[in-house]
């Protein structure tokens, strides 16, 4: 009987161990099946991150398109749907660029850059194009990692750092997306801490007080359980 409360002792104390771990923002994501992020490359290293240019047909901005840095491992991507774009009075067609930048001296008011800073822009000859209204395009950035601080897809209007929208996670928890109606220069801003999968925590990156609290409760209905089931047996 001693044996098997010290083994029920010892699995309680397991399930609060792993509530603890995987409730922080210490601990990476858990997903359902193997997701490896790729290596991070930063601007300024070598091998550096890299561009990506494209130029489309009249025909191509007609319907939806994307353009990525990597096809494979992408860390700044552009998804542009159907109508978005045009070209200019007098060309017929529009090149989508995605270059990663040194970023500006003004920093974010409200947190630090994590990763690189990127440029997108779309010109038709030597004409700058803008996004049609109504027509957002959804910028798509990599984080250097997966868990820590929540992070935040904003847009540098060339003074102040502005949050693009509602940012969504993606993938293996370091991508991250958001629809913008203005292009130019966007960076993941760390803001404050979070939980591994996204959510968010207070900043001293604690377990979410519901998850401890249902697995208290579970502790407790088979301590309670277990009194019972002795207490019959005798």
């Amino acid at each position: 009987m001693i044996r098997r409360h010290a083994a029920l002792a010892a699995a309680v104390g397991s399930l609060l161990a792993l509530a603890l771990v995987r409730g922080g923002g210490d601990g990476p994501p858990l997903y359902d099946g193997i997701c490896l992020p790729p290596q991070y490359l930063l601007f300024g290293a070598k091998p550096g991150p890299p561009s990506a240019a494209q130029t489309y047909t009249a025909s191509d901005l007609s319907g939806s398109f994307e353009l990525a840095d990597n096809p494979s491992t992408p860390q700044a991507q552009i998804i542009v749907g159907s109508g978005s774009l045009a070209p200019a009075p007098g060309s017929s067609t529009v090149t989508l660029t995605i270059t990663p930048v040194a970023p500006p001296a003004a920093k974010p008011s409200d947190g630090t850059i994590d990763g690189n800073v990127y440029s997108f822009a779309a010109k038709s000859g030597p004409q700058a194009v803008t996004l049609a209204p109504g027509h957002p395009a959804t910028v798509v950035l990599g984080a250097t990692s997966s868990g820590g601080s929540q992070l935040a897809l904003e847009r540098f209007d060339g003074t102040r750092w502005t949050a693009v929208g509602k940012t969504f996670q993606s993938g293996c928890g370091t991508t991250y997306e958001a629809a913008t109606q203005t292009l130019g220069l966007f960076a993941l801003v760390s803001q404050g801490a979070s939980s591994g999968n996204g959510g968010t925590t207070a900043p001293g990156g604690g377990a979410p007080v519901v998850l401890i609290l249902v697995v208290v409760l579970a502790a407790l209905v088979l301590i309670f359980g277990s009194v019972r089931l002795t207490r019959r047996r005798r």
